[in-house]
């Protein structure tokens, strides 16, 4: 369990009509099952693939949080979650604030759930991660949290229509930094050479639309 109130408070909810998988009571059969219901359609589907491209995507959305510039995050975030994001970062920017996750680390993840129905593909990954959790001002002085890193869990919900495949590895895409502007070849994500930014390219397929905390 956390240890205090995170100051994060964009949560999101899964898709109309759909749900996330139940992990403590579908455990681990549940969660096989789900996977094997999501390659049914889509042989190539990978849990360590899918995991890996999660830890890339978990550092870009939290880069786009704690420098309040939500355009970094929003081509992998569902609108509903996005839009809470936005919403916080720009009441922090009236403030004078932003959230600073110092020393953020994450220290490992698994799909805890999953499954195919209602017309969606639903992945839950479990983080493991780790950081401090203050709100600073424009001086950096802490208004509130913790600055001492603790451990925190949480579940990220990833979502897409059961249409949908996992598409194969290509050639970078060349897109435009959300940050900057620049021109910059990404595949899932890269980091931007003139400004350091991590982009997303939005070739990942799903869409984060809700995040647990445990």
């Amino acid at each position: 369990m956390l240890a205090h109130r995170p100051n994060r408070a964009w949560f999101g909810q899964v898709m109309p009509g759909s749900w996330a998988p139940n992990v403590d009571s579908d455990g681990v059969e549940g969660k096989i099952a789900g996977v094997a219901a999501i390659r049914e359609h889509d042989p190539e589907f990978d849990e360590n693939v899918f995991v890996g491209d999660v830890q890339r995507l978990f550092f870009a959305v939290l880069e786009a949080w704690t420098t309040l510039k939500p355009p970094l995050s929003q081509g992998v975030m569902a609108p509903q979650i996005w839009e809470e994001q936005r919403a916080q970062i720009l009441s922090y920017q009236q403030q004078g604030w932003r959230n600073a996750l110092d020393q953020l680390r994450f220290t490992s993840a698994i799909v805890a759930g999953a499954s195919s129905e209602n017309g969606y593909d639903t992945v839950t990954v479990r983080i493991n991660a780790s950081s401090g959790d203050t709100v600073v001002d424009a001086a950096g002085r802490i208004v509130r949290g913790e600055a001492q890193p603790f451990d925190w869990t949480e579940d990220w919900i990833f979502q897409r229509p059961a249409s949908l495949t996992t598409g194969q590895p290509g050639v970078p895409a060349a897109v435009a930094c959300p940050n900057c502007g620049a021109s910059v070849n990404v595949d899932i994500t890269s980091i931007c050479p003139y400004c350091d930014a991590a982009i997303i390219s939005g070739k990942f397929g799903w869409l984060l639309t809700r995040i647990d905390r445990i």
